[in-house]
Order: structure tokens, then C-alpha cells, then sequence
């Protein structure tokens, strides 16, 4: 966690850096996926007023929570090992001045093996974007993956294949 929040200092220091980080937690005993994400909440928000024109802001929270809900729900999915998009389940999230943290949980009934994970979020906004997500499993550290549209890999398997 301490790197997280090392990583987190330098990147609110100078925004010439555009990143998410995503910390996805399997928890076995509930066979769910504990979801935090962080992201830089001006990017965030300029997604917002593209969709929702040049007034939109963060300064209308239910306006601001379900544009970011719905958005990760279509730029950031988890898939089952037949491909389907799994179910996210809102938890709610906060904004900061450099960045917002959202948090939820996806269901995992038959566990981590074949799951994928597809992050979209804003690469196709920001050109340089890069998102890392770390996988843990009961908040053991299992696998990094990294995201960004010049590699053109935006689906990952969970564990290492």
C-alpha cells in the first residue's frame, strides 16, 4: 500500500503523468473481487463534460457518481471464463482535489481461474494513459498488469496464464 500512495504523491505532483491504478483484492471466503481504483479526477471530469457538455462537474456529486459508475461499468470490466461481462456492485467513491477513488466489487462464484480483466479507461481521451491494476488474492500480491493504448492490450487474464 505504501507504494501506492508513493506513486499517488508523484503523480498529483505534476498531472504530465496520466494513470489509474487498480487494486482488485479476491477475497476467497466471499468468492468476490474488492475493487478500489484510483485515477486522476481531472481527466475523469473532462470525460464527464465531453459526455455531459462544459458545465458538468464534480460540484454535482449524484450527477458526478453516476457518470463514474457508468463509466467504469463500460471501461472497466471483469469477464468470466465464457467471456461475459461480470456485474459490478457500487460501493460509492470519493473525490479529492488531484484524485477520485472509486470502489466496488464484482461476485467471483467460481473463483479467479479464466477471468479477465478489460481496462478501456481513457485510453481513447488521453494518448499517453496508462492503467496498472494489481491483483492480490486475500490481500496477497499475485500478478501486475499494465495497460495503454501503443500496446494495444486492453484484456488480461487475472492469473498468469
Amino acid at each position: 500500500m505504501r507504494g501506492v500512495a508513493f506513486l499517488l504523491a508523484c503523480l498529483a505532483s505534476a498531472h504530465t503523468y496520466h494513470a489509474s491504478i487498480a487494486q482488485l483484492d479476491f477475497i476467497s471466503a466471499r468468492k468476490t473481487v474488492e475493487v478500489m481504483l484510483w485515477l486522476h479526477t481531472e481527466d475523469v471530469e473532462r470525460a464527464f463534460q465531453a459526455q455531459a457538455g462544459p458545465r458538468a462537474n464534480f460540484d454535482e456529486p449524484k450527477a458526478a457518481e453516476r457518470f463514474v459508475r457508468d463509466y467504469l461499468q463500460g471501461h472497466f470490466q471483469l469477464r468470466n471464463a465464457r467471456g461475459e461481462v461480470l456485474k459490478q456492485h457500487w460501493v460509492g467513491m470519493e473525490v479529492k482535489v488531484h484524485f477520485l477513488t472509486a470502489y466496488f466489487e464484482v461476485a467471483l462464484p467460481d473463483g479467479l481461474p479464466g477471468v479477465t480483466l478489460e481496462n478501456r479507461l481513457l485510453l481513447d481521451r488521453v494518448p499517453d494513459q496508462t492503467n496498472s491494476a494489481q491483483v492480490k488474492r486475500d490481500g496477497n500480491p499475485l500478478r501486475e498488469l499494465q495497460f495503454n493504448a501503443a500496446a494495444g492490450g486492453v484484456k488480461q487474464p487475472l492469473l498468469k496464464p
